[in-house]
């Protein structure tokens, strides 16, 4: 069993606050069953497979593409690499510098959102950090596994076509948003980032942390 203080959460919690993606229906609990009338509590979730932390499979924006149930559970426990993007808003390839990043890698941008709270919510914020097409191209030509970032949207959301999600999606790399990376410094890890077992999902949110990587 991992250390528990070694394990880093880089979830966002899924609550009334959590910032939906514009158009997107907000997370909502609303419980059926109480303590106090039923003897036990149950509530129901009504959400979007986007909403909090999540993962989205290429299925997302191709018609043809493949789904959470084209994947094993071992998909979901890459190597990772955080890389810290300073300031930058718009995040190029120049940021990827000389990282040892290695085919198969998962890698996640840590940037100004995580430490300036961007999407501590409820409020979706109007600007943030977020990839350029450049620097997806660079990513997918590292033949990464899987992409992250501490904003809802791996890109911003002014370009109606979504050329970032479409170069990696294409290309077969999973897109992790969401995550809340202020605790996480730069370096090795081991990703956790299940999805729900659900066969047909184009996304689904994910409990994501970061394990020590192990020699």
């Amino acid at each position: 069993m991992p250390d528990a203080d070694r394990v880093i959460d880089i979830s966002l919690p899924l609550c009334r606050q959590t910032p939906a993606v514009p158009g997107d229906p907000p997370f909502e609990r609303r419980r059926i069953l109480s303590h106090a009338t039923d003897g036990c509590e149950v509530a129901a979730w009504s959400l979007s497979a986007h909403s909090g932390t999540h993962i989205d499979f290429p299925a997302h924006f191709l018609a043809h593409g493949k789904r959470a149930g084209d994947y094993p559970a071992a998909a979901f426990f890459p190597p990772a690499l955080v890389i810290d993007c300073g300031d930058a808003l718009n995040l190029g390839p120049e940021l990827l510098g000389a990282a040892a990043i290695v085919p198969g890698d998962a890698v996640l941008l840590r940037t100004r959102n995580s430490r300036e709270r961007r999407f501590a919510g409820p409020d979706f914020p109007q600007t943030f950090a977020a990839a350029s097409p450049a620097l997806a191209e660079a990513l997918v030509a590292r033949r990464i596994s899987l992409v992250g970032i501490d904003a809802m949207s791996i890109e911003s959301l002014s370009d109606p076509a979504y050329p970032v999600h479409r170069l990696f999606l294409t290309a077969g790399v999973l897109i992790l948003e969401g995550l809340d990376l202020l605790r996480a410094a730069p370096g090795r890890y081991r990703l956790a980032c299940l999805p729900l077992r659900m066969p047909e999902a184009e996304a689904s949110p994910v409990r994501a942390v970061l394990l020590p990587e192990m020699a």
